[in-house]
C-alpha cells in the first residue's frame, strides 16, 4: 500500500533509538522528509546511518524537549528546513521506576516536564499551522501503563495519563481542520529501556534477568515481546493521508496484555 508519504515532512522526537528511530526509518522508506531529534548529537549521526540512503530528505537535531528554550531551538529548526510541518511524532524517555510514594516533588515535576510538558508545548507550536493547511498528523508515543497501571511506573502511569488526556481534549478541538491526533501504547518491545527495567527488577528481587523475562513473556498472550517496528508500521499509517478518520484513541499495540481496557 502506498501511504502517499512522498515529500510529506515530519518531525520525529527521541528519533535516535528505539521506537522513535524504528519510526523513522519507516517513514524514510516510505519517502518521507524527516527531522529526528534527540538529546544526544552522537546518536542522532548514529541513527542517521542506520536509516541510510532514501528519497527524501532528512535532518537532525539535537534538543532536550523537557526544556522550553531547546523547544523553541527545535521549532526555528523545523521552520529553516521544512516551513512547516504534515506530522509529528511526540516520544521521549520514560521517568524513573518507584511506587506510588516513593517520589520527591522534584521528581514529580521532573517526570511533568518531560512527559507532559513536550506533547503541550509542540503542539502549540506546530497545530495551528496544520490547522491553516487543512492537514496534520500527530502520535504521541506512550505507555500501557495508561490503561492499565505497571507496578513500579507510577510516574509513568499517572504522567502518561495527563498526556493522553490533553491530546483527546486537542483532538477534539482541530478534528474539523483535519488535523488527527491519536496515542500509541507500547507493551512490552524489545527496547534499551525495557532491558534496563529488567536489570532493576532482577536486582530487587534476586531473580536473575532472565527468569524475569520468562515471566513477563507468561503475562503476555502472544507469547513474546514486541519489536519496535510494529509500533512503526501503525504509525505511519496513522500519520499518512490513507488514514482519513482515526483520530483521538489510545491504540495497545501489545500481543493482548492489556485485558481489561479502559
Amino acid at each position: 500500500m502506498d501511504l502517499l508519504l512522498n515529500d510529506k515532512k515530519i518531525l520525529v522526537t527521541g528519533g535516535s533509538k528505539g521506537i522513535g528511530l524504528a519510526c523513522a526509518k519507516v517513514l524514510a522508506a516510505e519517502g518521507a522528509d524527516i527531522i529526528i531529534s534527540s538529546r544526544s548529537r552522537e546518536n542522532l549521526k548514529a541513527a542517521s546511518r542506520q536509516i541510510g540512503n532514501h528519497e527524501g530528505e532528512l535532518h537532525i537535531f539535537p534538543s532536550d524537549v523537557s526544556r522550553m528554550e531547546e523547544i523553541d531551538a527545535l521549532a526555528e529548526f523545523v521552520k529553516k528546513c521544512f516551513g512547516y510541518l504534515d506530522g509529528l511524532i511526540i516520544n521521549s524517555g520514560g521517568p524513573p521506576m518507584g511506587s506510588a510514594l516513593d517520589h520527591t516533588d522534584e521528581a514529580w515535576m521532573l517526570a511533568v516536564n518531560s512527559l507532559l510538558m513536550p506533547a503541550v508545548r509542540l503542539t502549540r507550536y506546530f497545530v495551528p499551522e496544520m490547522q491553516s493547511r487543512k492537514f496534520g498528523r500527530i502520535i504521541s508515543i506512550s505507555s500501557t501503563g495508561v490503561k492499565q497501571p505497571i507496578q513500579g511506573l507510577v510516574l509513568s502511569n499517572a504522567i502518561r495519563q495527563a498526556v493522553g488526556a490533553y491530546l483527546k481534549t486537542l483532538s477534539v478541538e482541530v478534528a474539523e481542520s483535519n488535523v488527527l491526533i491519536n496515542s500509541l501504547l507500547p507493551g512490552a518491545t524489545n527496547t534499551d529501556r525495557l532491558s534496563a527495567l529488567f536489570e532493576i527488577v532482577a536486582k530487587d528481587t534476586g531473580k536473575s534477568v532472565h527468569e524475569i523475562v520468562e515471566m513477563k513473556k507468561q503475562s503476555i498472550p502472544s507469547g513474546k515481546f514486541g519489536e519496535p517496528a510494529n509500533l512503526a508500521n501503525i504509525a505511519a499509517f496513522l500519520l499518512s493521508e490513507k488514514n482519513g478518520y482515526i483520530t483521538g484513541q489510545s491504540i495497545a499495540v501489545d500481543g493482548g496484555m492489556v485485558l481489561f481496557p479502559l
